[in-house]
């Protein structure tokens, strides 16, 4: 269990590391002397190049042993976290940010399957359940924490932080796992594109994750602007919103039934949720009731789709995995762009009515995608990528 918990504590450096500029975005903006948007695309950028080079990258690293590249993964992540403490300039900033994003769609790729690698015997949506823990703890408190050491002690520190963490997450890896060789195979990227099955999860995943975060984006205007949240109670509601979907992460892996049905039950909800936002407008206790749902919701949105990926490719763990990173970031580079435009030109309650269309929208897809349940990915020939089965690891 304690190998699987520091997988869990990699996915919490990286997630912190991913929003990092989000929590610090006027600070940062102040102190590189640029516009807050340009700060901004510092998080949008780095999901459409995640979007982009999770599926090669993946690929190219298929041979290295997981325990090895999770470890260096996570040292990209500490030494790039640090080196963005000193940055005087946007530009090298970018640069940074760019090395964080290509090591990012590996990490992601990777961890679902090294975690039933480590579990075997565990439901593969618990073992997954347990690796992603550490998103939901980083949107409950690591995001808060480092907003907060952002605020005491400047951005910079605030980077450092997540630099050395990263690092002593690194060394526990290095300590803890086992080694998990990977069987290389031969590279044939357009092969894994021909087949539907790894298509429908990029698209499912994307529909999925724009449905939240064309919402989730912009929930601190839309609290402002609906409910009339008092600006000292925003991060209490946030904190709500975090603290349950740590719950809402353990719910997760402990359903009896398929991922595909919790993607469905998710959508069906974050359409409830915004019902409740928007009558949260006549009876503001709502708002809280509302942030502590969506707080589950978005622990099952971050959790199903890696689950229904594996269940849909069972013998291609990462390939189909990386497909699934690469939609879960086009959805939130996506999401945020719809979500944007709309609460510009329309408002806040056009917002939550194009991510409830966006949820539907998910749920027909989902539908339509019934009979790809359990198919062997194939490309005609030899396997171009495959992760060895759990009876070859060696603990």
């Amino acid at each position: 269990m304690m190998r699987i918990i520091m997988l869990s504590m990699g996915a919490f450096v990286w997630l912190v590391t991913e929003v990092l500029p989000i929590g610090l975005l006027t600070d940062m903006a102040a102190g590189l002397h640029v516009s807050p948007g340009r700060i901004g695309l510092l998080v949008t950028g780095y999901a459409w190049l995640v979007a982009l080079t999770a599926i090669p990258l993946t690929l190219l690293t298929s041979g290295l042993d997981r325990r090895m590249l999770m470890a260096a993964l996570l040292g990209l992540a500490g030494v790039m976290d640090i080196a963005c403490a000193f940055v005087t300039n946007y530009a090298l900033m970018a640069a940074m940010r760019v090395a964080l994003a290509l090591g990012h769609g590996i990490f992601w790729s990777t961890i679902a399957g090294v975690a039933v690698r480590l579990a075997p015997h565990m439901p593969v949506a618990r073992a997954t359940a347990w690796a992603f823990t550490g998103v939901a703890v980083g949107f409950a408190g690591g995001i808060p924490m480092a907003a907060a050491i952002g605020q005491w002690l400047g951005w910079r520190a605030a980077f450092m932080a997540c630099g050395i963490a990263a690092l002593a997450v690194m060394g526990g890896v290095l300590a803890l796992l086992p080694p998990l060789p990977s069987q290389r195979r031969h590279l044939d990227l357009p092969a894994l594109l021909r087949q539907p099955v790894l298509r429908y999860i990029a698209v499912l995943t994307t529909l999925v994750v724009s449905a939240h975060f064309t919402a989730y984006t912009y929930i601190i205007p839309l609290l402002s602007a609906i409910p009339h949240a008092p600006e000292r109670l925003i991060p209490l509601l946030l904190l709500i919103y975090g603290v349950v979907g740590i719950g809402g992460n353990w719910l997760g892996g402990h359903l009896p039934w398929s991922a595909g049905r919790t993607i469905g039950m998710a959508m069906v909800a974050l359409m409830s949720s915004h019902v409740l936002l928007v009558a949260s407008g006549w009876a503001s206790w709502l708002a809280w009731v509302d942030m502590a749902a969506w707080g589950i919701i978005a622990a099952l949105i971050n959790l199903g789709p890696q689950s229904y990926a594996i269940e849909l490719a069972p013998h291609q763990r990462e390939a189909a995995c990386s497909f699934c990173v690469t939609g879960f970031n086009s959805g939130i580079g996506a999401g945020a762009l719809c979500g944007g435009v709309v609460l510009s030109g329309a408002g806040p309650y056009a917002v939550l009515a194009w991510s409830a269309g966006l949820a539907g929208v998910a749920l027909l897809a989902l539908r339509a995608g019934r009979h790809y349940g359990g198919q062997h990915v194939s490309t005609g020939g030899a396997l171009p990528y495959a992760s060895p089965s759990p009876d070859r690891t060696r603990m």
